[in-house]
């Protein structure tokens, strides 16, 4: 039976950040400090704003699974318990793994943050190429076309299968203040990678979503 997958991000505590933070600089031309400033700013912001999205500045706040019809997550503060137990649980010969963008994002920034602490995930690529046992809906929506766009949402109101219930950039944010809130947005992100599988033809036979 395959099991769905998805993973939410969260910025590294700030005083991690800081040890890997870039020099910000003005343009060369700016002479006016007040100018200066807020250019400095205005970077740092942007770059702190995106920190959860690349493996050295972010962490794996959670992964949330489907399989069979039911969902679980699996939220371990301590992430490289999380790891451990996504890994062990979740990559088994035979189990198609499916999920949105998943080759791009999802399985390398699970793997760059598993390294980070000395764990080896198996059975997940076969040399420099992926097990055939993945599957990335946003690859097989671009039909070898890089310059396809879409993303789920956009692709599942086309589909006329529903929508986001948020944007995930605020996902961490939303974890720490609306637990339950946060949950039900990855539950709904699952649903509709699910129902997007079934459409493209590709969900198990007597697959409940």
């Amino acid at each position: 039976m395959s099991l769905y997958f998805d993973i939410e991000t969260s910025p590294l505590p700030e005083a991690e950040l800081q040890a890997v933070m870039p020099k910000f600089e003005a343009p060369s031309n700016y002479k006016d400090e007040a100018k200066i400033k807020a250019v400095i700013e205005e970077k740092k912001k942007a770059w702190l704003e995106d920190a959860a999205l690349d493996p050295i500045t972010g962490r794996v706040l959670c992964v949330g699974l489907l399989l069979g019809g039911k969902f679980t997550i699996l939220d371990n503060p301590e992430e490289s318990q999380l790891l451990g137990e996504f890994w062990g649980r979740c990559v088994i010969p035979g189990r198609r793994l499916i999920g949105f963008n998943i080759l791009l994002f999802d399985l390398p920034f699970l793997i760059r943050r598993s390294w980070k602490h000395n764990i080896l995930p198996l059975g997940i690529r076969k040399g420099r190429y992926w097990n055939d046992d993945l599957v990335d809906l946003r690859e097989l929506w671009q039909m070898g076309d890089r310059q396809a766009h879409g993303g789920l949402d956009l692709i599942a109101k086309h589909l006329g299968l529903g929508a986001k219930s948020g944007n995930g950039k605020d996902f961490a944010k939303l974890w720490a203040t609306d637990k339950s809130k946060a949950i039900a947005y990855l539950e709904n992100d699952l649903r509709l990678t699910a129902a997007i599988a079934q459409r493209m033809g590709i969900a198990d036979y007597d697959e409940t979503i």
